[in-house]
């Protein structure tokens, strides 16, 4: 056998071992669904007292949704004095007339909703998100994309997942402008 028949077939026998892996690991993720799939979260009492929540809204250049995610936000069911709104804008279109008049509109109407608008886009919409979290006066941090539309009951659904002290994070089923986000 030569050096060149040689490479070709540990060429073929590296692919082969890949593809293996990969099958096994398809089917130990089709195992864990069927083991797990009738498994239903179970309804938590709530947090007693209710904590204070910053939902984070980051936004860029998305004139057509922010008004629906903002209004979304503001009539989840959580009392307002806990409830703090971040919209974390990089914008650079009309998108910020647009959201600047969605805050202040809901302001009036008292939720403790805050516009926060940067011209330097560094880290983009992580780094918006970390600049409202220097600012942040949540326990819990929510956030929630520009196209999403959450559930009223959304906090009062998940925030009672925390009273487990192995639980650092929770991340709820999603769906995008077409579909409304369910927990």
């Amino acid at each position: 056998m030569t050096l060149f028949e040689t490479g070709i077939l540990a060429a073929y026998f590296f692919v082969l071992a890949i593809l293996a892996v990969y099958g096994w690991h398809r089917y130990y993720v089709v195992y864990l669904y069927t083991k797990y799939k009738n498994n239903v979260p179970k309804d938590l009492p709530a947090l007693d007292p209710l904590p204070v929540v910053t939902v984070q809204l980051p936004i860029y250049n998305e004139m057509y949704v922010v008004d629906r995610l903002v209004e979304a936000v503001c009539r989840m069911d959580y009392p307002r004095d806990l409830l703090e709104i971040q919209v974390l804008d990089d914008s650079t279109d009309e998108t910020r007339e647009v959201a600047e008049l969605a805050v202040r509109r809901h302001r009036l109407q008292g939720f403790d909703i805050k516009y926060l608008h940067r011209t330097d886009r560094t880290g983009y919409k992580a780094g918006a998100l970390d600049a409202g979290l220097k600012v942040a006066r949540g326990q819990y941090i929510a956030i929630f994309d520009a196209d999403f539309v959450p559930p009223a009951d959304f906090l009062r659904r998940t925030l009672p997942q925390f009273a487990d002290p192995g639980v650092g994070m929770v991340q709820a089923r999603w769906g995008t402008s077409t579909r409304t986000t369910r927990c």
